[in-house]
């Protein structure tokens, strides 16, 4: 396994080609000066080329170290079953120590595939959640179909304006095989193959040139049960990337997993964030161990280096223990498995990003949620905490929200027009890893009367 300065090499230069590549190819006076709307045309067309070619290294580097890191994790999975076996505690503890880096590790580079496909979806964090379908998975590329997908995406990528990303590099996307883009449109592509699926496909391509609908009677005269029941899956597979692919490119369509009618709605206030207040903590640790910041009164972040690292865990979480018994405390790591936008679309120096994901540099945020409510009711955002009792109710009757619960209990907001908007894990999110000002998310509430 790498050491860690090899590592930290591997994924700067990764990442400098996902993000760097086409402002360091087509470098001019303009893009320094950040005026980008103003380029030429034909300047704007090669740059997003130029992009394309970035991404497509990028990603043929993330499949090497992805496999590479997978095979280190089966071997050391191995490895550890065998110090439990042995009873050897020292060993065993070693391994896990050393399986959790590696985990750590393959969650890095799927982040950098996570940031590309950010970019390629034009960073909405709306169609982000519409492509995690809450499965869990943990899937080998050595199992999966990869070497179709690479073979099939790099017929795509020979066009310079089309990029192809296979979903199985990345954390969030688990509809199809390939997230397409061609131009300005985005397409979601299912790979199938082998003798019964060929058989599958051409049977649904003459079923289409009849437009004739698909009935029981039509399959079972054709097909045994258990190739029913892969049609009927890939039927669904179908269903929803072509929904998403709606929502995508049109901003409405059905939800790909409910199929519930949707319609995105745009806020008409604008998004304030606290990335100025993160990079002056960044700025602070160039002189000490430690830096520390409070957001509208209830969001506490510590940044922490070299021996400050080891208090990191602690601190926050004490402050925010003598304040309320209702808290959260995340390590900010955690973003590279969260569904929220990447590191990498952050406006951050790229050394402050790869120190984060390097453990160079940790970040420890704890929101405290007692003061949360009280300032969104000072907003005029009426915000309570549900009882244990509504809690269960609500949480049983939600369709694929999560709720976010704390000890026990959800929160709930009234609108203006009376209507009760329980918060989720995603509003919390917006605010713990996507950077969004607390104070801003209640304005956003208000300014929508939904969310």
């Amino acid at each position: 396994m790498d050491t860690i300065e090899d590592y930290r090499l591997k994924l700067k230069k990764i990442a400098d080609f996902a993000f760097g590549y086409g402002i360091d190819t087509i470098l001019n006076e303009q893009f320094k000066l950040g005026n980008f709307d103003k380029l030429e045309k034909s300047i704007l067309e090669k740059f997003y080329v130029v992009c394309h070619d970035g991404f497509k290294i990028a990603q043929k580097l993330i499949i090497e170290e992805i496999m590479q890191y997978q095979t280190f994790l089966r071997d050391s999975t191995i490895e550890l079953k065998e110090y439990r076996r042995q009873q050897n505690k020292e060993k065993e503890e070693s391994s896990q120590i050393k399986i959790r880096i590696i985990e750590q590790r393959l969650y890095n580079f799927s982040h950098i595939a996570d940031g590309i496909a950010w970019l390629l979806i034009g960073g909405q964090i709306h169609i982000v959640r519409r492509l995690y379908i809450q499965e869990k998975s943990s899937k080998y590329l050595d199992s999966s179909n990869i070497e179709h997908a690479i073979k099939v995406a790099e017929k795509i990528n020979e066009n310079p304006n089309d990029f192809a990303l296979i979903s199985d590099l990345t954390g969030f996307i688990q509809i199809g095989d390939l997230l397409v883009r061609h131009n300005n449109f985005i397409e979601i592509i299912e790979l199938k193959e082998g003798k019964i699926n060929h058989e599958i496909k051409q049977f649904f391509e003459s079923i289409e040139k009849t437009e004739k609908k698909i009935t029981e009677e039509d399959l079972e005269k054709k097909f045994d049960t258990t190739t029913i029941k892969q049609i009927k899956r890939m039927q669904r597979q179908k269903e929803r990337a072509f929904n998403a692919t709606n929502i995508i490119n049109n901003d409405k369509g059905q939800d790909p997993v409910t199929g519930a009618n949707i319609i995105i709605g745009t806020p008409n206030i604008s998004t304030e964030y606290y990335h100025k207040e993160l990079s002056k903590l960044y700025d602070d640790l160039k002189n000490k161990i430690w830096a520390y910041t409070v957001i509208d009164r209830c969001l506490h972040i510590g940044m922490y280096r070299d021996e400050g690292i080891r208090m990191a865990p602690f601190i926050i979480k004490q402050l925010l223990k003598e304040e309320t018994m209702n808290y959260i405390v995340i390590d900010w790591l955690s973003i590279t498995h969260n569904l929220s936008e990447p590191l990498f679309c952050k406006p951050f120096p790229p050394e402050f990003i790869i120190d984060i994901l390097t453990g160079k540099i940790k970040i420890i945020i704890g929101l405290n949620i007692d003061m949360l409510i009280y300032s969104f009711n000072v907003l005029g955002l009426k915000t309570k905490w549900l009882t244990e009792k509504e809690t269960m109710k609500n949480k049983q009757s939600e369709n694929r929200k999560e709720i976010f619960i704390c000890n026990k209990r959800g929160i709930v907001s009234t609108l203006s027009n009376g209507q009760d908007l329980i918060i989720s894990g995603g509003i919390i999110s917006k605010i713990l890893y996507d950077s969004i000002k607390p104070k801003n998310i209640a304005e956003t509430i208000l300014s929508l009367d939904c969310f």
